[in-house]
């Protein structure tokens, strides 16, 4: 019996099969299902690994128990180490106080480790006990604590050159790697796109109660021809936007700008497409220098419009005034830096226009 191209693996939360590349993925989880063994799930930025993890669990004996995502990233070694494993310690009267980790809270479920190369070498250490023995003592705790569950991660990086550059442990590295799936990018499964659009643009007009705009056959076609380097991030975004603005001729123009069939991308650091002259590395250190002075003075600036906008209420003239702008200047900003509104904001402006 063949699956359905889109499966429903959570709240608004979809697994897409529709290519070579991604049917062959979601037998390879059905089969990874089955079992208990750790996971390594590689892949761009955005191409669905998380999802995949989902797929994973919501396919497995363990799909009634929890999934939960910690990201190894954005903690600090103490913190992600009481954040995974838990802490302990003796309160003002003497009492224990206990506070589980997410591996307790996920006892009989699954656990995905997110950007698995940027956890700290010693809580590494402790995940290998763990992945070994199914046991660990909670931070600040000596007692041993036992608990099932299913430890999946997710890597952006080569593990190899990673662990050539011991950031990551090599027990660690062979535990996680005896079975690993790469997610493919957008730019390998390009027969996916229409569907997707459609997908991405079906669920966002019926979150913001908003008519959706068709898509010209040029528009698909240099939607297939775009390189999608965010891949299904970057998708749902561009939908997000083209539904907003309503502009056919501002979409195009953006895809058009960087056309990639068959390839990736490729551009200098000053982010313009074309080859730098002169000296090599001398020229090409000043532009990305520049282009990251660049990008530091646009993200603030961005943030500073969408701040502005938010506390006007998406009053545009309000907002110009308040940032000391032209109305004019402050459209064009909007524009450039694609800001668009919240979902309540453009359920709420559209029910306004229908009511007048």
């Amino acid at each position: 019996m063949q699956q359905p191209e889109f499966e429903q693996i959570g709240d608004e939360l979809y697994f897409v099969a529709a290519s070579p590349v991604t049917r062959r993925l979601r037998t390879q989880a059905e089969l990874l299902s089955q079992s208990d063994v750790p996971v390594l799930i590689t892949g761009e930025s955005g191409s669905g690994k998380a999802t995949t993890a989902r797929l994973i669990h919501s396919l497995s004996i363990r799909s009634s128990f929890e999934f939960k995502t910690v990201s190894c990233a954005t903690l600090t070694a103490d913190l992600l180490d009481s954040e995974l494993f838990g802490c302990e310690k003796v309160g003002e009267r003497g009492r224990l106080e206990l506070k589980p980790g997410k591996f307790e809270q996920c006892a009989k479920g699954t656990i995905l480790l997110d950007d698995i190369e940027t956890m700290p070498r010693a809580v590494q250490s402790r995940l290998l006990r763990l992945l070994k023995t199914r046991e660990f003592a909670r931070f600040g705790g000596r007692s041993p604590v036992r608990v099932d569950v299913r430890i999946m991660a997710t890597t952006e990086s080569n593990l190899e050159r990673v662990v050539a550059d011991k950031r990551i442990l090599d027990d660690l590295y062979y535990q996680l790697s005896a079975f690993d799936l790469h997610v493919p990018a957008l730019r390998e499964r390009r027969e996916e796109i229409p569907l997707l659009l459609g997908h991405f643009m079906q669920r966002l007009t019926c979150r913001y109660g908003v008519p959706a705009p068709p898509f010209s056959a040029a528009l698909l076609d240099a939607c297939q021809n775009y390189s999608w380097p965010g891949n299904l991030r970057e998708l749902e975004v561009f939908v997000k936007r083209f539904l907003v603005f309503r502009d056919e001729g501002a979409a195009l123009e953006e895809l058009q700008s960087h056309p990639v069939r068959g390839g990736t991308r490729h551009s200098n650091a000053a982010g313009d497409g074309h080859t730098q002259k002169g000296i090599p590395g001398s020229e090409e250190k000043t532009s990305s220098l520049k282009s990251l002075v660049r990008s530091a003075k646009g993200e603030a600036e961005r943030i500073a419009i969408a701040q502005a906008l938010e506390e006007t209420h998406w009053n545009r003239k309000a907002a110009a005034r308040l940032l000391s702008v032209s109305y004019r200047a402050l459209l064009y900003k909007i524009q450039e830096y694609q800001i668009v509104p919240s979902g309540d904001y453009l359920s709420y402006t559209y029910s306004v226009k229908q009511a007048k």
